[in-house]
């Protein structure tokens, strides 16, 4: 039982100096990433087909304790119900037999549906759970309201994710848009990012947590707050946990994951952090 900690992305310019030095080439900054967080949310593979090549590249990068959180293509989720059933379900084939080799070093793969796919897609969604064959855990996310409704729907759809042993991730976009959009970055991420009820429901033994952080630090402290008591009772009840931390920008979401982190280790005093976010720049001349 333990809790992942991890990004939507491993490199940003301006953890340039901070999570890795100036110096290091861009090829070797997942290695570095790595060695501050345990898990990743890697979105390329939504938006075409990584190489087998690259994956492999991608898996050596790491140590063994890492875990890589892939998103299933856009042809399966996105084009679900455009699409013919049998071309979805290659698609969906191929996408987890070229995730095989890299199963010591999964995490929860995810499925990510739009809002466009309501309650009539989850026969087909459940079906897509039926077809998984990894040893490792599958997640998936609904952005349609009808999933939220805490009723016939929402219980049915939970219902199926626990019977198949899949997790439901928790979509937390409540920081992001508890102001108005005043700046560049929360425009964007409010016209981006899902504005759904957050329903902290535990359908398998990975939950999923994606945390959409306010990019004014202080306006962040209640759900954080939230988070680290229901983490807390996760880890009491033998679960591993991915949290997935966003920010508006991105810039600050690993200072926003320590601070979570740091609040889980005040709330369980027996409890080891995994997180190993550098205090300066500084440091980070030392690795």
């Amino acid at each position: 039982m333990k809790i992942h900690y991890g990004m939507a992305q491993w490199q940003h310019p301006a953890w340039v100096n901070w999570l890795y030095p100036t110096s290091l080439p861009t090829g070797e900054r997942l290695g570095r990433y790595s060695q501050v967080f345990s898990t990743v949310e890697v979105g390329s593979t939504f938006y075409t087909k990584v190489d087998d090549a690259q994956l492999l590249r991608w898996y050596e990068s790491v140590a063994d304790g890492f875990k890589f959180s892939f998103k299933a293509p856009q042809t399966v989720t996105h084009r679900l119900l455009e699409r013919p059933w049998h071309e979805v379900q290659q698609d969906w084939l191929a996408f987890m037999l070229s995730l095989q080799p890299l199963q010591n070093k999964l995490g929860p793969t995810m499925l990510q549906f739009p809002a466009v796919c309501d309650e009539r897609a989850l026969d087909v969604i459940l079906a897509l759970c039926d077809m998984w064959t990894l040893s490792s855990p599958l997640s998936v996310e609904v952005r349609n309201l009808a999933y939220f409704d805490k009723n016939q729907t929402e219980q049915r759809f939970l219902a199926g994710l626990s019977d198949r042993n899949v997790n439901r991730v928790i979509m937390d976009s409540r920081p992001v848009f508890s102001t108005d959009a005043y700046c560049e970055s929360l425009i964007d991420a409010q016209k981006k990012k899902p504005r759904v009820p957050c329903h902290p429901v535990v359908t398998a033994r990975h939950p999923v947590v994606r945390f959409i952080g306010h990019p004014d630090l202080p306006r962040n402290e209640l759900w954080l707050d939230q988070w680290a008591k229901k983490l807390s009772q996760w880890l009491s009840a033998g679960l591993t946990s991915s949290v997935f931390v966003h920010s508006s920008d991105n810039i600050a979401a690993p200072t926003l994951a320590a601070q979570l982190d740091e609040k889980v280790r005040l709330l369980n005093p027996h409890y080891q952090s995994a997180l190993a976010l550098p205090q300066s720049q500084e440091q980070v001349t030392l690795w």
